[in-house]
């Protein structure tokens, strides 16, 4: 039998964005993932970054998860300059090639991909560490992150109102009537401690050039608060997320003591990470507790969700065949 040419699929972002994958599912690849990595059937690799000015910089972040045995590698460059010219300051690419004789097996835009792993990722964290019975979301900073957040944690929790926050008004209006449009009550707050001292979840996805950046207080979070940190921290004051009870981060490896991911926080002050929650180590202690979570974005997260979406698209026909 002649042998098929070597091929790939190219999956572009609205072939990504076609793929259904639940909330459910999402969540919990996430949380297999995690486990894999704690039994070493899953490996992350520490990001690789290339600096080309000041401001800008491409990063390579990658992972290998078994089952089926697939290498990822997610490529992006950062640019916040281009929102003056009006192009996006991000634009990631996936590539994913099997792990046995290394051959290429897709390439996916990553837009999608990385906004929803990161929600997927606060979502599981709040799944396992915020109260059963949080009904409100906060939001400072309401742009992609804050939609995926919302689009996922909407789907885990009996949300009835949401606490929206943005430097632009207009921003933090066009968000609320998305979420109008799904049935929930929402308040535009005039200060980020307005949504600190109400919300049950908050999400803060501030960008790191903003000059609101190192600002927000931990000692003004309200009693049992779960809050995600996607910046990185960077838009608190490091030392009053001393006041929280728990503070974690995605994997002890990359951004506790000695890590290569930088978070705006003293390491040896975290409590543990996500991977100790996807092994049952670590939990919440107590109702009034307040717990955060401060992550960079694994890049093994990027390779099982898109290993995930490549092998739905494959079954539906999805994506452009392409000859190696």
């Amino acid at each position: 039998m002649k042998q098929k040419p070597p091929s790939f699929l190219y999956l572009s972002r609205s072939d990504v964005a076609s793929v259904p994958i639940a909330t459910d599912e999402l969540v919990a690849e996430v949380g297999r993932c995690l486990a894999a990595v704690a039994e070493g059937e899953a490996i992350q690799f520490p990001p690789h970054i290339m600096p080309v000015s000041k401001t800008s910089r491409f990063v390579a972040k990658s992972g290998l998860v078994r089952n089926p045995s697939i290498c990822g590698i997610k490529w992006f460059g950062y640019f916040p300059g281009n929102s003056e010219i009006k192009f996006p300051d991000f634009h990631p690419m996936i590539m994913l090639n099997e792990a046995e004789q290394g051959m290429p097996l897709a390439v996916l835009d990553g837009t999608w991909i990385s906004e929803i792993r990161t929600a997927a990722i606060s979502a599981f964290a709040a799944k396992q560490l915020a109260l059963p019975t949080s009904s409100s979301l906060g939001f400072i900073a309401c742009g992609a992150q804050a939609s995926a957040h919302l689009n996922i944690l909407k789907d885990l929790f009996c949300i009835k109102k949401i606490f929206a926050y943005s430097r632009k008004v207009a921003t933090a209006s066009e968000f609320c009537r998305k979420a109008e449009a799904m049935g929930i009550t929402t308040e535009i707050c005039r200060s980020p401690q307005a949504v600190l001292e109400q919300a049950s979840i908050i999400i803060t996805s501030v960008p790191h050039a903003s000059e609101t950046n190192l600002q927000l207080r931990g000692d003004a979070v309200a009693s049992g608060t779960f809050i995600s940190m996607v910046d990185r921290g960077y838009s608190w004051n490091a030392e009053s997320l001393l006041s929280l009870e728990t503070v974690i981060t995605d994997d002890m490896a990359l951004s506790g003591p000695g890590g290569m991911e930088a978070i705006n926080f003293e390491a040896q002050h975290l409590s543990g990470d996500l991977i100790a929650v996807a092994r049952g180590e670590l939990v919440r202690r107590a109702d009034s507790d307040r717990v955060a979570l401060i992550f960079s974005g694994p890049g093994i997260i990027d390779t099982a969700i898109a290993s995930l979406i490549l092998q739905r698209a494959s079954e539906m026909n999805i994506g452009v065949t392409l000859a190696l």
